[in-house]
């Protein structure tokens, strides 16, 4: 019995020692694009949520261990973060949280991010709320074995399009709105990549027109080089894009339908299955070997987040989204406080693809190399669903439940719904059995190395 426990307790310490954090504002590495690797870069973005909102607990990150609560105005009642137990929002519609530019600087209030709750604010107990991450497992699986970014940020303090034109410009134009009807003349790095005969692809549902995802349409830049809106695709073509020789070294992929975009009052589970089944295709590509995954949502959602985002121009930052980074060379359960927003994005593409900056925001961004480790032997494909157990530290949810296997759903396949949850298994008695196993394993191994003299 002291011998399981000593096992045991040198093998949790051990692995936590292995779990590593980057220092915060912590520079760029100085690799040679050369040298690097990465020859196929995918970002993906889905919809509206903060760091804390679905990362707030997970350990060692800037999160909800250092939030305040919120005074309510209309009972004068402190607010504090909460647990979210149901995928979707009940009694809710698309307009439950209002994440306008106006709202974002109310809720921002000169940095004391103490608007949340008020009347020019989202006027709403339900901001403060975070999802449980039994609802969104596979997010929290890769973060375990990939990078997650905590002090990641969307540029522009306000709703999807104008941070949409961040991702690819580095600019909105002074768009600040979701307006399908937006005219700008602003640099795009998709030109860019023409003028270094840099293959790219741009998947976003709706693709034919302007909106929330797929700002390209607006931009006269664009349409004077691709008149017939030559790049953009219907996210429902990547799998069997990915999956044919040839595949553009830059692809952007946004949700295929609002149903799946993770958009409040939609379900999270489902939109994350989406997300899962688009990066399986990916690792089971002949692209996995020389690729990068940046996964990001796109602005705050009108969702508290602890941290007050950094000021660099009359725009943003904007509030602190989730980012994670996806590849054979990412290091291994990393979360990585470099100071990081949208444009990071692009200052990768321009350091992999030799394309010079087009604003202050790109040339000044960092460029998330600090999240890779060339030097490792790259990482195999991690396929979801599938027997995994973290195996760098033991994860524990904040009600105290450990981590368990994965849930029912499967990604690429229609969500199942019913009064019973997937979630509500007994997980502890399944990871307990899980753990005796392999502790029985690691003592036969070491009574199998025991010198024979030993009694």
């Amino acid at each position: 019995m002291r011998t399981s426990r000593r096992l045991t307790c040198l093998s949790l310490l051990f692995l936590l020692l292995v779990s590593p954090s980057a220092s915060a504002y912590a520079a760029s590495t100085t690799t040679s694009s050369e040298s690097i690797p990465v020859k196929h870069l995918f970002i993906i973005v889905q919809e509206n949520h903060t760091f804390d909102n679905y990362f707030g607990y997970y350990p060692g990150v800037n999160g909800l261990a250092d939030a305040k609560p919120q005074l309510d105005p209309n009972d004068s009642k402190l607010i504090a973060p909460f647990e979210i137990n149901t995928s979707t929002i009940a009694n809710s519609n698309a307009n439950l949280l209002c994440h306008a530019a106006s709202c974002a600087q109310a809720d921002y209030d000169h940095g004391k991010m103490d608007g949340f709750l008020t009347a020019s604010g989202e006027n709403m107990n339900i901001t403060m709320g975070y999802f449980n991450p039994k609802l969104i497992p596979y997010y929290w699986d890769y973060a375990t074995q990939y990078v997650l970014m905590d002090n990641f940020y969307s540029p522009f303090m306000g709703p999807s399009l104008p941070n949409h034109m961040y991702l690819l410009s580095g600019a909105s134009g002074g768009v600040t709105g979701n307006n399908d009807s937006a005219v700008v003349n602003i640099p795009v790095i998709v030109n860019e990549l023409d003028a270094v005969n840099v293959s790219w692809v741009y998947y976003a549902g709706y693709y034919g027109t302007t909106n929330g995802w797929n700002p390209l349409p607006a931009d006269e830049a664009y349409l004077k080089t691709h008149p017939q809106l030559q790049g953009l695709r219907d996210p429902a073509d990547f799998p069997t894009d990915i999956a044919k020789p040839g595949f553009p070294s830059v692809a952007w992929i946004m949700p295929e339908a609002d149903e799946l975009s993770e958009h409040p009052p939609y379900n999270v589970t489902a939109g994350e299955l989406s997300v899962v089944s688009e990066i399986n295709d990916i690792m089971k590509s002949q692209y996995w070997s020389s690729s990068a995954i940046v996964l990001t949502w796109d602005d705050y959602g009108g969702w508290y987040d602890n941290v007050a985002p950094p000021q660099v121009d009359q725009y943003g930052f904007g509030f602190r989204v989730p980012a994670l980074i996806i590849s054979p060379f990412a290091r291994h359960g990393f979360v990585d406080s470099t100071l990081s927003e949208f444009a990071s994005t692009l200052k990768l593409i321009e350091t992999l693809f030799h394309v010079p900056s087009m604003t202050e925001r790109d040339a000044n961004a960092s460029d998330l190399l600090e999240a890779f480790n060339f030097d490792q032997t790259p990482r195999a494909p991690l396929l979801f669903p599938g027997s995994f157990i973290p195996n760098h530290y033991p994860l524990e949810y904040p009600n105290g439940t450990l981590f368990g296997p994965p849930p029912a759903g499967q990604p690429g396949k229609p969500l199942q719904t019913s009064a019973s949850s997937p979630y509500d298994l007994d997980y502890t008695l399944l990871l307990v059995a899980g753990t005796a196993v392999v502790i029985a394993a690691i003592a036969w191994v070491g009574i199998k190395k025991r010198p024979e003299s030993i009694a």
